[in-house]
């Protein structure tokens, strides 16, 4: 099998001001008063590279391990590592005190929870100096007031061990009298990127050159690679004429995999954004690398799929984080990876656009709740974010098991602006025609498992018939004996809804095969105002690769444009 084998901020948010605790008496002479105060509530996640300071290979010229790849990041030193760095700290202020005793002082800190994943620095102008371990302040600094600067030094990961709020505390003493004043923050959460977002830039596969040539020799990704797959040239030049033909020519990214082709199983796209003091919004792209520990020889130092180390070395930098998250409890056991990984892929996992009750959309993912299921750890940082809810989806019944090979999202006329666009296994049949056992079985079986999914987007996403676009696919039975899945089906024809979007209006698709199911596809995108339909030649390089194979989405990614994506705080008032 494949894969296995600028936005208006509200007033409301603009400030936080706390003023001392009730009964306080004021510190700092007749009349003042202590104020510590948050120029915005937010603060992002500094897990970016902001001055290329990361290294691809240790000190001994030996591969890094996986984790100290992610290990390496700006808050992952006390140094502000230039005004890059710098904008990804929060501003805090605390107020001029010019009426204080010699002796007197403040001490600055965070809630303890929040401790292991914050640093404070106090600045002067352009410098920035770690806070002392005892946030201590002498009456001389704060006479004339003092400037901080909060760095989230991570992400939520485990909301039991920590759920992004932040509670910056100053306490003044001077002589007998002690006066208190709090800041709140929160983390900003990873937002996962929609597909009706338009496409910055494309990549796929680079086969010929593995991660680690990459590494230790440096890499262009927009230089082209040299073919070595089976239809990857054609593959590649009718991916490049679609995109010039959707007015992206130039945007098609070359990747390092060594031959794993499947390149939205590498990693998934997000972003973290926050308001700026001046009302604008600051953003950081992210890449979350998959979680699919890979079989045959999995280790404590190399647990991931090796392709996926190329989100680090090639693409993550300033501006772009890459981050991880998995189960170590999972390495080593290859049986399990082998049978069930394939669900930890990242082309398993789909986000809805906005809606009025998702104001980020929602993820969406493939699981039947048992042994069928991403990793835990994965998902449990996935719903920690709090934003975009995941939502499990039965795809126990489809041969690697993606959501991605029956449904993805298309701009639509309807009262949302979008529809869900899903496979027809039916339309399909008829349209072919075929008297197949296997496919007849594997229309039953498709068409059952793809109602009950829409069954819950109107259960859960309030999804109706006006916002599902239908298109035919053929859907076959597999037979692989021994396998603890049966009744599963892969597609038979290269699958329309396994096509990426590219939010410029037109829709990358896999050439099918078949004249009657392109013929239909084009109507039905004409009459639910869909937009254009580009056709893809991929049979050789993705659908007939392996027992299952894949389609265009399956085998590239893409990294969007979210400047014009919504404020997620904008449900916090």
């Amino acid at each position: 099998m494949r894969r296995t084998a600028r936005l208006a901020v509200a007033a409301s948010t603009a400030a936080v001001l706390l003023i001392p605790l009730a009964g306080c008496q004021s510190a700092g002479g007749p009349g003042s008063t202590v104020t510590l105060t948050a120029a915005v509530p937010y603060v992002m996640p500094n897990l970016d590279d902001s001055a290329g300071l990361c290294p691809s290979l240790g000190e001994d010229g030996a591969r890094l391990t996986d984790d100290a790849l992610a290990a390496c990041h700006d808050a992952a030193d006390e140094e502000v590592n230039g005004a890059l760095d710098a904008l990804d700290l929060a501003p805090l202020r605390i107020g001029a005190l010019p009426g204080l005793g010699e002796g007197a002082y403040g001490t600055v800190g965070v809630d303890p929870a929040s401790a292991p994943h914050t640093r404070l620095f106090v600045r002067e102008g352009t410098s920035y100096t770690v806070l002392p371990a005892d946030g201590r302040l002498s009456a001389a600094q704060l006479h004339d007031g003092v400037e901080l600067a909060l760095e989230a030094t991570d992400l939520v990961r485990d909301p039991a061990v920590w759920d992004g709020g932040i509670e910056v505390s100053l306490t003044l003493v001077d002589g007998g009298r002690t006066e208190r004043a709090h800041a709140a923050l929160r983390v900003a959460p990873l937002i996962l990127t929609h597909d009706l977002l338009p496409i910055d830039r494309m990549v796929m596969s680079d086969n010929g050159t593995t991660p680690e040539d990459a590494e230790r020799n440096g890499y262009d990704p927009e230089s082209p690679a040299e073919p070595v797959e089976d239809g990857e040239e054609v593959f590649r030049e009718e991916l490049s004429a679609a995109l010039e033909a959707a007015g992206l020519n130039g945007h098609l990214l070359e990747y390092p995999t060594g031959g794993d082709r499947w390149m939205r199983d590498q990693f998934i796209t997000g972003y973290f954004a926050v308001p700026d003091p001046e009302g604008e919004v600051r953003r950081m792209d992210v890449l979350l690398r998959s979680a699919d520990v890979m079989p045959e020889g999995s280790t404590a130092d190399f647990p991931l799929r090796d392709a996926g180390r190329s989100a680090y070395t090639v693409l993550g930098g300033p501006g772009t984080a890459v981050i991880q998250e998995y189960d170590t409890g999972r390495v080593g056991d290859d049986e399990r990876s082998q049978l069930w990984g394939s669900f930890s892929s990242t082309g398993n996992f789909l986000v809805t656009p906005p809606d009025a009750g998702a104001p980020v959309g929602r993820v969406l993912y493939g699981s039947d709740g048992g042994d069928a299921a991403p990793d835990a750890d994965f998902l449990r940082l996935l719903e920690a974010q709090r934003e975009q809810r995941p939502l499990a989806v039965d795809t126990s019944w489809l041969g690697v098991g993606h959501i991605d090979e029956f449904l993805s999202f298309v701009p639509a006329d309807t009262a949302r602006g979008w529809a869900a666009l899903v496979a027809d296994p039916e339309r399909g049949l008829e349209l072919t025609g075929s008297e197949d056992p296997e496919v007849l079985a594997g229309t039953r079986i498709a068409a059952r498992g793809i109602e009950a999914a829409l069954d819950l987007f109107e259960d859960e996403l309030g999804l109706t018939d006006e916002d599902i676009v239908r298109v035919p696919a053929l859907f076959e039975r597999l037979v692989i004996p021994g396998y603890p899945r049966q009744d599963i089906v892969a597609n038979a024809l290269p699958a329309v809804a396994n096509g990426v979007q590219t939010g410029a209006g037109t829709f990358l698709a896999p050439e099918p095969h078949d004249a009657a199911f392109k013929a239909e596809t084009e109507a039905v995108f004409a009459a639910a105002g869909a937009g254009d339909v580009a056709w893809v030649e991929e049979w050789d390089y993705a659908h007939a690769v392996g027992t299952v194979g894949g389609e265009i989405h399956c085998v590239t990614n893409a990294l969007r444009d979210t400047t014009g994506a919504g404020p997620w705080w904008s449900g916090e008032g």
